[in-house]
């Protein structure tokens, strides 16, 4: 098979012709046909996170179940899945009995087996989901690490009937997170930086787009306030600046690796009753209703294609924020 291997870290990806892999019982192998990029595999390029060289990355992998292995009863050749990052834990520690598997310590993902940049990747058959009838390989891929991301996120934050949403960074995963917030009845507003994105993300849902400067959460206040916002910048200043935009008992929810402290002022916190919330991918069902979303068209993630062997180009542009929202490697 031909993948997009790490071979070093910090060094162009290669191109390579690697062993077809083989199912082990509770595997299934998937022919891949659509594999997303994510601002992860930036981190993983540099070598933040735990995995050694060489790997195939890419984990918003979609295709189609070509073998199965021994024990695999809910899942059949030819299905058409895709694969979420944390895909099996031990099954008996209390994080997998209290049904909390991504927190086991012996889960197994993407940097176990390897990823979905490649013609075949392997998976257990816990970490795969159907998709929905009709739904296409290439639209469905950012949902599984994006998509699921955001629809945890907004699910964690609580929200009530009429609550006002605020998305802070209205990038490849905050476009979404607009999107889902609007499929799901809530008022929704959009912040941005960039006067000339307004009637886009008007386009996508939002009610009101509020253009910010150094100082979001003042914007934010001056627009009314808040009861929710979905972070999904990096940025801590803007996190810790949009908190105090909140309206008393809000709630923010931070889904972006900041790249400092989140500062939060203590009298804001205490009075006003307001929470800073943490959130990945949770529940199972977060991924399940995204996709169901998206295949109704009331979401519709914003994707730029590449073939697998401009996987490097794609890197590139992630790294340096050109690509519009999404990107996803298709394998013909």
């Amino acid at each position: 098979m031909r993948a997009a291997v790490i071979t070093h870290f910090n060094q162009p990806w290669e191109i390579r012709e690697l062993p077809d892999p083989r199912p082990q019982a509770g595997q299934v192998l998937i022919r891949i046909r659509a594999s997303g990029m994510c601002g992860t595999d930036v981190h993983v390029h540099h070598g933040t996170l735990p995995v050694a060289t060489p790997i195939v990355a890419g984990h918003e992998p979609v295709g189609e179940i070509v073998e199965i292995g021994a024990g695999v009863t809910a899942l059949r050749l030819g299905d058409r899945v895709g694969v979420h990052w944390n895909q099996k834990g031990c099954g008996r520690c209390a994080m997998c009995q209290a049904g909390r598997e991504a927190n086991c310590s012996q889960v197994q993902s993407w940097m176990n087996l390897g990823g979905g940049n490649s013609e075949l990747m392997l998976a257990w058959a816990s970490g795969c989901t159907l998709l929905p009838e009709g739904l296409d390989e290439v639209i469905a891929a950012p949902i599984f690490c994006a998509g699921y991301t955001v629809m945890s996120g907004l699910r964690n934050a609580d929200p009530k009937p009429g609550e006002r949403v605020a998305i802070l960074g209205v990038g490849g995963l905050g476009h979404l997170a607009l999107q889902f917030s609007r499929a799901l009845g809530l008022p929704t507003l959009a912040l941005t930086g960039q006067a000339g994105k307004k009637a886009e993300l008007h386009r996508m849902g939002a009610e009101e787009v509020v253009v910010v400067g150094e100082d979001p959460g003042q914007a934010l206040s001056e627009a009314g306030g808040a009861d929710i916002v979905l972070a999904t910048t990096n940025s801590a200043k803007q996190v810790s600046s949009t908190f105090r935009g909140l309206r008393p008992g809000g709630r923010l929810v931070s889904m972006g690796v900041t790249d400092g402290p989140i500062e939060l002022d203590p009298m804001s916190l205490i009075l006003g009753q307001r929470q800073l919330r943490g959130s990945s991918q949770d529940e199972r069902s977060d991924l399940y209703d995204a996709l169901l979303l998206v295949a109704s068209g009331r979401v519709k993630p914003v994707i730029e294609t590449y073939p697998l062997d401009q996987v490097n180009a794609v890197r590139e542009r992630l790294a340096s924020g050109k690509v519009r929202y999404r990107a996803v490697l298709l394998h013909n």
